[in-house]
């Protein structure tokens, strides 16, 4: 399957938050390191379409899904030193509760940080799609359908930050924020209304309703700044 090129991670509206906690095996880690564990927060909540008919509720709500990844990058400059960490490890992210299993915790040296970067590569290993998002979309006739995204690329998902502080023996929740609504955004009620339904469910895919399909992916190369607390 043809990949397309890396894509920013707010693309997906997608923030990352670095927020600090305790941590039971801060024992673990060396007086000079840190640990990232990452998180993901997904939206479900129902969102009113550009160009919907007047008196008519059309909506769209995402309510179920995986995303399936299998590399964490790290990259950022801290004093007189660039660093750079790859975490290769298969995981899988729940849309409905934003699970990850298993969790991804990288362990980086502590420091103030400039040029921050935390990528994720969505796995691409055979056909089956890495990324499927399911929900509902209620038509202008009032009528609920299926919707279902499917999306099978090596994507590089990035977010960049200016500064970021990671104190030494901290542990560090690095969340990320997947927004499908966000995606179809630029998606208008006409456009779903007419989707070609396949067992009366609306397939997003490259080979089905495949208009629809690449404005959702090129809403994907939006970029916006992270936000790192």
């Amino acid at each position: 399957m043809k990949k397309r090129k890396s894509m920013k991670l707010a693309v997906v509206a997608l923030i990352i938050g670095l927020v600090q906690f305790a941590c039971s095996d801060e024992k673990d880690l060396s007086p000079d390191t840190a640990r990232i564990t990452l998180a993901v927060t997904t939206t479900s909540s129902d969102s009113k379409l550009i160009n919907a008919r007047v008196n008519n509720e059309n909506s769209l709500v995402f309510t179920s899904g995986k995303i399936k990844f299998r590399e964490v990058v790290f990259d950022g400059d801290t004093q007189n030193r660039s660093v750079s960490i790859t975490h290769e490890q298969i995981s899988e992210i729940d849309y409905a509760t934003g699970m990850i299993t298993p969790a991804v915790n990288i362990d980086v040296p502590a420091g103030e940080y400039t040029n921050v970067n935390l990528g994720i590569e969505i796995q691409d290993e055979n056909s089956d799609p890495s990324i499927v998002i399911e929900g509902t979309y209620i038509n202008s006739e009032g009528t609920s359908i299926p919707i279902r995204l499917e999306f099978n690329s090596g994507e590089v998902f990035e977010a960049n930050a200016s500064v970021v502080s990671i104190p030494a023996g901290s542990n560090i929740v690095g969340k990320i924020k997947f927004d499908a609504l966000d995606w179809f955004s630029v998606v208008s009620a006409e456009e779903l209304d007419n989707a070609q339904l396949t067992n009366g469910k609306i397939i997003i895919s490259e080979t089905s309703n495949a208009d629809i399909f690449d404005q959702v992916a090129n809403r994907l190369d939006v970029a916006t700044q992270a936000v790192f607390e």
